[in-house]
């Protein structure tokens, strides 16, 4: 079988929720050009003044909470947030794997002043909610997607912060739910970041899913609902005015270096991706650029076509102690995942599956 593309940008019909029209776009695509052509980003942003107007605290203390780990996007809205006189409270979560950069880009980002609170779980009950969701669902970094949101929402409610301000709404940015929502539900968290998942809290409290209650009682929303998305600008902010350092030669399996930096957890996630999804984090970032018009569809077919689907193997000692796991048993584990039905096997340690050529 051939896989049907999206006809503008080159993101399959095997990623989850994405949709085409009649023409064959997919819904990320559509909602590019909603986004050109039918919304107010003036409006939208006056509608994000009229926000902060109405959380601003002027007795000093934290008026709003941004979920950060130092990378371009939270600092971005940390920084867009202290220009409209709020008062954050940035949150990290500790990163299940942690590399050199990205710890220092959270130093640089904390250092410039703002005041930080890391999480930092049981790491024998991290690494066990990673292992399990590798071998059951090929999902090991889980456990870092799913806490960063209900350990966030937990301390807002302790905290009686009324307003959390996460990046971008991938699902309706990169394909998936079409829906634009201002506002989180709790439905929308379990049944997409939580993968349908109720009962996380056993691996721990900081995974404990927040009530329906708890959550009407907090505005919880994303920075994309109030203006157009662009990871680039962020960046640029980022390095110019707080020190991000980006990796040379760009981020593994892909063309840029300034998304994820330095997350080994990450790119195990993009590497399963493309074997369960037969795309990965290059087609992601292809699919973007094309979107803005940086590249064509006829490039980012060959951009992709070298650099989807390899595998992080500067980090396979990493995975292999954080999961306790021998060798074989890991790729074991990873290969049963593989979409057989497009992939086939290389016999290439960097690169062991590729899209069967038809």
């Amino acid at each position: 079988m051939t896989l049907k593309y999206c006809t503008k940008c080159v993101m399959p019909e095997t990623r989850p929720r994405i949709t085409f029209n009649e023409g064959g776009v997919c819904n990320a695509c559509q909602w590019h050009e909603i986004k050109k052509n039918k919304i107010d980003w003036d409006e939208r942003n006056k509608h994000l003044e009229i926000i902060c107007d109405k959380y601003r605290r002027n007795d000093g203390y934290w008026d709003c909470i941004v979920p950060a780990s130092g990378g371009k996007d939270s600092t971005y809205i940390a920084d867009k947030l202290l220009q409209l006189d709020m008062h954050p409270l940035t949150i990290s979560f500790a990163p299940q794997i942690p590399s050199g950069i990205d710890w220092r880009n959270w130093k640089n980002f904390v250092y410039t002043g703002f005041d930080n609170i890391l999480i930092t779980p049981d790491s024998r009950q991290y690494r066990k909610y990673a292992k399990d969701w590798l071998i059951e669902a090929g999902l090991p970094r889980q456990p870092f997607v799913t806490g960063i949101s209900t350990s966030i929402i937990r301390i807002a409610k302790e905290k009686n912060i009324d307003l959390i301000m996460f990046a971008e709404n991938g699902e309706v940015e990169y394909g998936g739910q079409n829906e634009s929502l201002e506002r989180f539900s709790r439905d929308f968290l379990i049944n997409i970041y939580y993968e349908g998942q109720h009962n996380q809290e056993k691996y721990g409290p900081f995974w404990k899913v927040p009530s329906k209650q708890d959550l009407d009682k907090i505005y919880v929303t994303w920075m994309s609902f109030f203006e157009d998305w662009e990871p680039e600008d962020h960046a640029k902010v980022a390095v110019h005015k707080y020190g991000l350092e980006m990796p040379v030669g760009g981020n593994i399996g892909t063309f840029t270096n300034y998304a994820q930096i330095g997350d080994p957890g990450q790119d195990l996630h993009m590497y399963l991706c493309f074997l369960k999804n037969c795309f990965g984090r290059c087609s992601a970032d292809v699919s973007i650029e094309i979107r803005r018009g940086r590249l064509s569809r006829e490039e980012g077919f060959k951009i992709v076509g070298e650099l989807d689907g390899i595998f992080p193997l500067e980090y396979l000692d990493l995975y292999l102690d954080y999961f306790e796991m021998e060798k074989n048993d890991f790729f074991e584990v990873l290969d049963s995942f593989a979409n057989t039905e497009y992939l086939e096997q290389t016999g290439r340690k960097e690169r062991p599956w590729m899209l069967i050529e038809k």
